[in-house]
C-alpha cells in the first residue's frame, strides 16, 4: 500500500474531524449532545460494528488466530505499562502530573480511532482481530486505569465499580464470537441491520473527537513540552517497539499490522473523561489528547507504511 494511499485514508477521518470541531464551535450542538452521541456510538453503533465484524466463517486457523491476538494484546499492555511506569520519571514529570502521562502511555484511543484506522486499512477482516485484541482493553481501562489516573493525586480512593466490566464492547465480542464458534449468521434483513448501523462508527467518532477537542482552550495547548515527549513515545516509540517484537515471532500481516496500529492510536478519550471523574488534572488530560490526535495525523500514515 502506498504512501499516499495511507495518507489519504487518514486524510478523510481527519476531515470528519475538524467537520466536528468547526459544527461544535459553531453550536450546531452542544455538550449535552456531545455526551448523548458519544453514547450512542459506545453503546449501539460500535457493538453492531464489532458483531458484523465476527461475523467470520469458522476455520480453526482463525480460532488458533485469535487466541494469538488475544495474547499480544495482554503482552503489549505489560510492555506498555512498562513504558508508562519509567518514562514519565525520566522526564522528571511533576506529580500531578504522572497518573495522566501513565495513563496516556498505556491505553490508545481504541474505541474513536482505532476501530476507523484498522477498518480503513485492513478492513472487515481487520476488524475481526481488532474486536479480540481490545478485549484487555475494556477490562483493564476501568480497573488498573482508575488506580493509574489517580496516582499523585493525594489520596487513597481507587473504587473501581466492577459491573463496568460489561461493558457494551465486551458484550458484543462475546455475543459476536459465539456466533463465529457456533459456524452461525444472522438472518438477511438482520445482518443488514447491523452493518448499516455498524456504518455509523467512522463518522461520527471522528465528529465526537472533533467536537470533545473543541471545548479545549487553545492557548494552553501547547505550553508543556513534556506532552510533546510523552505524545513521541505514544505515537513513535510504542508502536515501534510492538512492530520489532511481533516481527520475531511471525510473519501474519493482521498479527503483526492490527496490534501495532492500535498500538500507534493517539491518547484514549477516556484520559480526560477519567481525569474529569476523577479530579486527576483533567486540564492536563485534554492537552494530551488534543496533541496526541493532532500529531497522529501525521505519525499514522507513516506508521501504517512502514509497517505494511
Amino acid at each position: 500500500m502506498s504512501f499516499y494511499t495511507v495518507f489519504e485514508q487518514i486524510f478523510v477521518l481527519f476531515i470528519i474531524l475538524v467537520a466536528g470541531y468547526i459544527v461544535r464551535k459553531l453550536e450546531v450542538f452542544d455538550d449535552r449532545m456531545t455526551k448523548g452521541l458519544s453514547s450512542l456510538l459506545l453503546k449501539l453503533a460500535l457493538p453492531a460494528l464489532i458483531i458484523d465484524s465476527l461475523q467470520q466463517t469458522y476455520s480453526p486457523q482463525l480460532l488458533r488466530e485469535s487466541g494469538l491476538i488475544l495474547l499480544i494484546s495482554f503482552v503489549v499492555y505489560g510492555a506498555s505499562g512498562g513504558v508508562a511506569a519509567f518514562f514519565p520519571g525520566i522526564l522528571r514529570s511533576e506529580q500531578g502530573e504522572l497518573g495522566v502521562f501513565r495513563f496516556s502511555l498505556l491505553f490508545s484511543n481504541v474505541g474513536f480511532m482505532g476501530y476507523p484506522v484498522v477498518l480503513a486499512i485492513f478492513g472487515q477482516e481487520g476488524l475481526f482481530y481488532a474486536a479480540i485484541y481490545n478485549l484487555p482493553f475494556n477490562l483493564l481501562v476501568f480497573t488498573l486505569g482508575i488506580v493509574v489516573m489517580t496516582l499523585g493525586r493525594g489520596d487513597d480512593k481507587h473504587s473501581i465499580n466492577w459491573r463496568m466490566f460489561v461493558s457494551p464492547a465486551v458484550v458484543s465480542v462475546l455475543i459476536g464470537f459465539s456466533l463465529f464458534l457456533l459456524g452461525l449468521r444472522l438472518p438477511g434483513p438482520i445482518a443488514q441491520s447491523v452493518k448499516m448501523i455498524g456504518s455509523l462508527t467512522t463518522p461520527l467518532s471522528m465528529i465526537i473527537v472533533g467536537a470533545l477537542l473543541s471545548s479545549i482552550n487553545a492557548r494552553e495547548i501547547f505550553s508543556n513540552w513534556r506532552i510533546y515527549a510523552i505524545s513521541t513515545a505514544r505515537l513513535i516509540f510504542i508502536p515501534l517497539l510492538v512492530w520489532l517484537s511481533l516481527r520475531l515471532f511471525t510473519d501474519n500481516v493482521l498479527l503483526i499490522g492490527v496490534p501495532t496500529i492500535i498500538a500507534a492510536m493517539p491518547a484514549a478519550a477516556n484520559t480526560a473523561i477519567l481525569a474529569e471523574e476523577y479530579s486527576a488534572n483533567p486540564r492536563l488530560a485534554s492537552q494530551v489528547v488534543f496533541i496526541s490526535t493532532l500529531l497522529s495525523i501525521i505519525t499514522i500514515p507513516f506508521v501504517v507504511y512502514f509497517i505494511l
